[in-house]
């Protein structure tokens, strides 16, 4: 417990740091050195941890070594390539599984880092960092692949941040024409809205976020879902009333879908041609609904009514919010019928780093509301983080230990032949191993 603070606590202290220089200084070498500082610090802790998480001997680990033999079983051949890839590259350059672990990690700490970043005008970075160490650090020991897509995923959004400021994108071409009729400019209305630099732009972005989707497909297949997102952006970042029914209309319609969802997957199973999709609402090992599930939702949701006509009007954090409301439904799938559901509301309610401290910063002109929202998110997330990580040892990171810690011969001999034998290990963790991170 008191290791994994210590690398909360740190890796906050360096990202506020890098954030103080940045404040003060021209010197942008400097803040980039710092910054590499703040991704390289939780990578490392994460590249020497030794047998630390669900799947790090049960999965991980026997990959490597299948890949280092030069014979991949078959039941591990569904592996993403991306992940594949970054094996064989470590592989080649005659670097260990740590070096593959490290890797990993950078790349989510990195995406999510650079991320956090583009939202600088709206929230203080160092605390949306400080909420991910919180709430995913520890998870991204075990759901390697997974947080690595979600990660490519949320850095990706910022490309769905569309700025359509009238004065921003006006036709450049339209207004040198005016000028050059001798016209007065302080009468000159922008053409921007449907000019070819505007949807130049707009196109550009969005290519940019499909890339980002392909390149996290290739670590989790599950990110094809975020392929949708640009098309249904409209819905919920638009004010407009008529948008603001078919937001709501769309969040009841996947509640009815999750309260159904053992339902549909027996009537799915009675068709002959949709029998394979069936399998996907199988009901699978659940908790039950409880006061835990509300602990963990309300706190990225009750803010937000100190707030509607901001959010509403600001069509990047209505999106992000609109995220985890969806977020929050597929993890009502999770306490109810399917585990698969809590793994894919990850990929929504990661905009919780952004949201958290959005909420905070948006207090600050109410003295009591900023110190209270910083007391209970703060407070919440620390909770749930023992209880999830500390109590229960969720995603088994817990102790934490590094690979110079183990001194003793006798119980790395152990491990190796945990790793030889891992088919016990598989059927203990089937779920983490063969739908691995779905």
């Amino acid at each position: 417990m008191v290791t994994y603070l210590a690398i909360i606590i740190i890796s906050t202290a360096l990202a506020f740091i890098s954030k103080s220089v940045e404040e003060k200084t021209k010197n942008k070498k400097l803040v980039i050195l710092l910054d590499i500082i703040v991704v390289l610090f939780p990578s490392i802790i994460a590249g020497i941890r030794y047998n630390v998480g669900t799947d790090y001997a049960g999965a991980y680990k026997p990959i490597f070594d299948e890949l280092v033999n030069g014979h991949l079983e078959e039941r591990r051949r569904n592996i993403e390539i991306g992940y594949i890839l970054i094996n064989k590259l470590v592989i080649f350059l005659n670097g260990n599984f740590n070096i593959v672990m490290f890797i990993c990690s950078l790349i989510t700490n990195s995406c999510i880092y650079a991320g956090l970043k583009h939202y600088k005008d709206k929230i203080n970075v160092p605390l949306g960092l400080f909420f991910f160490m919180v709430i995913f650090y520890q998870k991204s020991f075990n759901l390697v692949r997974q947080m690595m897509s979600i990660a490519i995923i949320f850095y990706g959004f910022k490309y769905l941040d569309i700025k359509n400021d009238e004065k921003m994108y006006e036709n450049e071409n339209y207004k040198k024409k005016y000028l050059e009729k001798g016209k007065n400019i302080e009468k000159y209305k922008p053409r921007y809205k449907h000019s070819k630099e505007y949807i130049k732009y707009f196109a550009i972005n969005y290519i940019k976020y499909f890339i980002c989707v392909i390149i996290a497909v290739l670590f989790q297949r599950t990110a094809l879902v975020m392929l949708a997102v640009p098309f249904v952006r409209e819905i919920y970042v638009n004010p407009k009333p008529v948008f603001q029914v078919l937001k709501v209309l769309s969040f009841v319609v996947l509640l009815a879908i999750i309260l159904n969802f053992d339902t549909i997957g027996k009537l799915l199973s009675n068709i002959e041609s949709l029998q394979y999709y069936a399998l996907y609402f199988s009901k699978t090992k659940a908790p039950g609904l409880s006061i835990a599930y509300f602990i963990r939702i309300l706190p990225g949701i009750v803010p937000f009514f100190f707030m509607i006509k901001k959010i509403n009007h600001d069509k990047q954090m209505s999106l992000l919010f609109s995220m985890n409301i969806i977020g929050a439904v597929l993890l009502l799938l999770g306490y109810l019928t399917s585990t698969y559901g809590e793994r894919l509301a990850l990929f929504f309610s990661i905009f919780q780093i952004v949201l958290f401290p959005y909420y905070i910063r948006n207090f600050k002109n109410n003295k009591i509301l900023f110190v209270l929202s910083i007391i209970a998110l703060v407070s919440v997330n620390l909770a749930i983080w023992f209880y999830d990580y500390i109590y229960k040892k969720r995603d088994e990171t817990v102790p934490y230990r590094t690979i110079f810690s183990i001194n003793d011969n006798k119980e790395e001999k152990e491990s190796n032949k945990t790793n030889i034998n891992n088919n016990v290990i598989i059927e203990e963790n089937k779920e983490n191993i063969i739908n691995n991170e779905i």
